[in-house]
């Protein structure tokens, strides 16, 4: 195990490059506020002389990955209120510390629009990208999107399956795995008004990898 990386005088855990690409091109960032000139992971970033807590991050699509030291709960306060501003969507990579205040007072509840707990253990890399040990705790993605930018369950469902065949009960608990209370009761409905409204077919049946039972597969309708 690496002793530096670990150790309570090194708070800075840059993120996997494959990891970050794979959000990237969901989320399509512009702003890294917690970076450093060899770390950063956008165009457009603030390094600690910058201090990214007193900046705006307002109108931005932001990715940040914080110091895991004592200032995380300001942090993470910070992409709350941030993420309240219009046309702004902060993405956080931290902890899964469940027990903290700063996951209950901003994360849970309603506040975090996804809760995405990572299977396993992030291995993180030093300034240079060169990668280190898995990490001694679990990881969290946490997403907020400001009022104009949430995305109704609607769009999520469709989002969910363009391109890509599932059933409601598969929609359902992929959704609900990202934070979003969402049992397949709700979807039912979402899916029989889109395909009456030319959204999304039916493509057949399959056994559902939820349920086990055969049920009918949804498919957005392309748009072209």
């Amino acid at each position: 195990m690496n002793n530096a990386l670990l150790s309570s005088k090194s708070m800075s855990w840059c993120t996997p490059p494959e990891f970050f690409t794979e959000l990237d091109q969901e989320f399509h960032f512009n702003l890294d506020p917690a970076a450093t000139e060899k770390s950063a992971k956008c165009a457009k970033y603030f390094t600690p002389a910058d201090d990214g807590l007193k900046a705006d991050w307002g109108g931005y699509r932001v990715f940040c990955n914080p110091p895991y030291g004592r200032q995380i709960n300001d942090w993470v306060r910070k992409g709350y209120e941030e993420s309240q501003k219009p046309g702004t969507l902060v993405v956080m990579l931290i902890p899964a510390r469940t027990d903290t205040s700063y996951f209950h007072d901003y994360i849970f509840n309603g506040k975090a629009d996804e809760v995405r707990f990572l299977r396993g253990r992030l291995k993180f890399t030093d300034e240079d990208g060169n990668a280190k040990d898995a990490a001694p705790f679990p990881s969290a993605v946490i997403v907020w999107r400001s009022p104009d930018m949430a995305q109704s369950l609607r769009d999520m469902v469709l989002e969910l399956i363009r391109g890509k065949g599932m059933t409601a009960n598969e929609i359902a608990a992929t959704l609900s795995d990202r934070g979003q209370q969402v049992s397949r009761s709700d979807v039912g409905p979402i899916l029989t008004k889109a395909q009456a409204a030319g959204k999304v077919k039916n493509a057949g049946k399959r056994l559902c990898s939820v349920t086990g039972r055969s049920a009918i597969v949804w498919k957005a309708e392309s748009e072209g």
